[in-house]
């Protein structure tokens, strides 16, 4: 079979015949000599949402994550990470989706897309995978594949004349899903649902791979932990929004709701002088230096996207009056962990519960 795709995709020539899995691997390792485009760019034109095409308008704050991305593809720079901290409906899960076709079709690399379990993998595949190609090209250069030790059901093959390339959608409940995959990107999905034992032995698919890019996002829920402590790894980035009236600059959520002003048509307001102000017009801006080498991180919020309208923002906030209603605003629209109740015992509440008590409490060590 024959793919005679246009532009910058090239001649591509499907093998034919049967060989070894893990020979089809290695030659689909080799280095793409064809013009590639920008990851922007191909989201741009390849991948679509129940919209239509993808926008960057009224997401112009994911642009640096992005871009960030396509650079270490671009590069090859190797053992990077990326992780985002997100509200939720942001369209970040639609640039995940399309970080993995553009990996695996464009770069020739095999990509593991992970989610919490295999019924929501699957899922996932059939609802989002396949529906987000907007060129039926693509679509059709893709098929249904097969490895041993790991489900086929989410198991996708990019055949070529130098060999193939796959796209794992797998739940990571399943340890063998965890185990004996070879990767060159990993990207893990909704991480605070994903088992940590299983999360830490996923790392290991990377050990062979020359780029061994991890690319985490999630909604966070768990303060201290998830996705969080996977934001605090790295340089977390904030978006920050400038008042040109009072020189202030401000991160949306952190002082939510004084920057809202319900009053006729919703807009966001700097909360030191009043003036009104865009939402798209800010900057990112790194709180510290990544924990880890090589480790770039993002929140983004719900207010920082101007495709969520703050009319809806508004009216959750009015509506959510008890603290778990609270909780979960602050999660899903502010992107700043919040479990209610259910909070971790730390070393903060022993000492509460010690003075108010008298008990002796003391953590195990470890």
């Amino acid at each position: 079979m024959v793919l005679n795709v246009p532009g910058w995709r090239g001649r591509i020539e499907a093998e034919g015949g049967e060989s070894p899995v893990e020979e089809r691997i290695a030659r689909g390792r080799r280095g793409p000599s064809r013009p590639m485009p920008s990851f922007r760019k191909f989201l741009e034109e390849e991948i679509k949402t129940d919209r239509g095409p993808f926008t960057f308008e009224g997401r112009e704050a994911l642009r640096q994550a992005v871009d960030h991305l396509g650079e270490i593809l671009r590069l090859g720079l190797p053992g990077r990470t990326v992780s985002v901290l997100k509200g939720t409906q942001i369209g970040m899960t639609t640039v995940a989706v399309g970080l993995a076709l553009y990996a695996v079709h464009v770069h020739l690399l095999n990509v593991g897309y992970f989610l919490p379990d295999q019924e929501f993998a699957n899922r996932f595949g059939d609802t989002r995978i396949r529906p987000a190609i907007w060129n039926p090209r693509l679509s059709d250069a893709m098929r249904d594949g097969r490895y041993k030790g790991a489900s086929s059901k989410g198991l996708k093959e990019f055949p070529g004349g130098d060999g193939s390339r796959f796209l794992y959608i797998l739940g990571l409940r399943d340890i063998g899903n965890a185990i004996s995959l070879p990767l060159d990107l990993l990207i893990r999905d909704e991480v605070d649902d994903l088992p940590p034992e299983n999360l830490a032995w996923s790392n290991d698919r990377l050990d062979a791979s020359k780029v061994a890019l991890t690319f985490n996002l999630a909604m966070g829920r768990t303060p201290g932990g998830g996705i969080q402590a996977m934001y605090e790894d790295g340089d977390c980035s904030v978006w920050l929004v400038p008042c040109i009236a009072c020189g202030g600059e401000w991160a949306l959520e952190e002082n939510w709701p004084d920057v809202f002003s319900g009053e006729g048509e919703p807009y966001l307001a700097c909360p030191r002088c009043g003036a009104r102000r865009a939402r798209s017009a800010g900057r990112w801006s790194p709180r510290r230096e990544a924990a880890l080498e090589g480790h770039r991180s993002w929140r983004i919020p719900q207010l920082a996207v101007g495709a969520i309208h703050l009319g809806r923002i508004g009216a959750k906030w009015r509506a959510a009056r008890r603290p778990s209603e609270r909780a979960k605003f602050r999660c899903s629209v502010l992107a700043l962990p919040d479990a209610g109740k259910s909070q971790p015992i730390d070393l903060a509440l022993l000492a509460l519960l010690r003075d108010a008590g008298g008990y002796s409490m003391e953590p195990i060590p470890s």
